[in-house]
């Protein structure tokens, strides 16, 4: 994996204006990587870091039991963070109470307690930040349950936020917080919060992880030349490691030797790979992204959001605005310009859809290829 410095360089400058993040990451991209070796990167620095994925949580409490328990686990910052907590609890429940701070959860309000434990963070001596993945799907979870619960938790996070500044928020997720947001028009909980969007690989950070691994970390060692690489970074798009991974284990090369002495991967070598992919064995590397949409959206959502991708898989250029209104209009006339428009947007920002001059198109060309072959109707 490259070390994508740029990004960790940038992330750790905003954190340094005590400011927090909302990272902005599709699907693939190494987000969940990426928040490790910050981490790593500001441990170096003499931060506070705590990791927490709430990926299957539904609840306050699972949220608060869980950041309670990761910061027992955050090495010699345990034990002051632990002592600060204590103390104010004590403060909060009163009489004589002693145990782990994680046996409170329950016994006082969850916001108190959630006050109480950034506090004592914000107050033990150093710079700390709370990573958490998955941000995004926990929220629409707490929706089903209750619309105002949740205001009331990003808003009461936000506040957080202003009131303890020496902790630093990273939140990210396979889902943008601002779409979720935006459906319950709850953006104002996200003021404060600075955009970072992670994007794929660009071309040349692509080339070099194909180079950091062709040669030893692949079934079949091969070569490859410009021709080659700007075939398959274009019939790829999405430029991910994992994707680039896949490919690369699959392309067995037939041209002649190049001057590093292993056989040059030709451009039928390379369509060999991606039709490889695309037999129905290998179908759960690209489930993740139908299932998304199925377990991510409501039933009528996510109807509309298959409806834009049957329609924009059919030409490698994608199709316009006007023809998408048109042909999704067709199946649902309720659909408003507004709404359509939103939708496109939770695609973009979800790694399935780009707009280049004026039509929307899927940006990996590779997953374009599955839609039409198992989803299109």
């Amino acid at each position: 994996m490259p070390d994508r410095n740029a990004e960790r360089t940038e992330i750790r400058r905003i954190l340094s204006q005590q400011a927090s993040i909302q990272m902005l990451a599709p699907r693939r991209v190494g987000k969940t990587w990426l928040m490790h070796r910050v981490a790593e990167d500001l441990r170096a620095q003499g931060w506070t870091t705590v990791f927490i994925d709430l990926e299957g949580m539904s609840t306050e409490d699972e949220f608060l039991r869980e950041l309670c328990q990761k910061i027992e686990e955050c090495g010699s910052a345990a034990d002051r963070v632990t002592a600060h907590l204590s103390q104010r609890l004590r403060q909060l429940i009163g009489g004589g109470w002693e145990g782990k701070p994680v046996d409170a959860i329950g016994r006082i309000d969850a916001k108190r307690f959630s006050e109480a434990l950034v506090a004592a963070l914000h107050d033990q001596g150093r710079d700390a930040v709370i990573l958490v993945d998955e941000i995004a799907l926990f929220v629409m979870n707490l929706l089903q349950k209750s619309e105002q619960a949740t205001r009331d938790l990003l808003y009461h996070l936000r506040k957080l936020r202003q009131s303890y500044p020496r902790v630093r928020w990273i939140m990210t997720g396979s889902i943008g917080l601002d779409a979720v947001a935006r459906r319950k028009r709850l953006h104002g909980a996200l003021v404060g919060l600075d955009i970072f969007a992670l994007e794929p690989f660009s071309e040349t950070a692509a080339r070099a992880y194909l180079d950091s691994i062709r040669r030893k970390d692949v079934r079949w060692p091969f070569a490859l030349d410009d021709r080659g690489f700007v075939h398959l970074a274009r019939e790829l798009g999405w430029l991910s490691p994992y994707y680039l991974k896949l490919i690369a284990d699959r392309i067995r090369a037939t041209g002649g030797k190049a001057l590093c002495g292993l056989p040059l991967a030709a451009t039928a070598d390379i369509e060999a790979a991606l039709n490889d992919l695309l037999k129905p064995a290998y179908r759960e590397y690209f489930a993740t992204w139908e299932e998304h949409i199925d377990k991510n959206f409501p039933q009528e959502e996510a109807a509309l959001l298959h409806a834009i991708l049957r329609a924009c898989c059919e030409l490698p250029d994608g199709d316009t605005f006007e023809t998408l209104q048109a042909r999704v209009g067709r199946l649902h006339p309720t659909l408003s310009v507004r709404a359509l428009k939103d939708l496109l947007t939770l695609l973009v920002n979800d790694g399935f859809l780009h707009e280049i001059d004026g039509r929307w198109r899927f940006r990996s060309g590779l997953l374009r290829r599955y839609w039409l072959k198992f989803l299109h109707e």
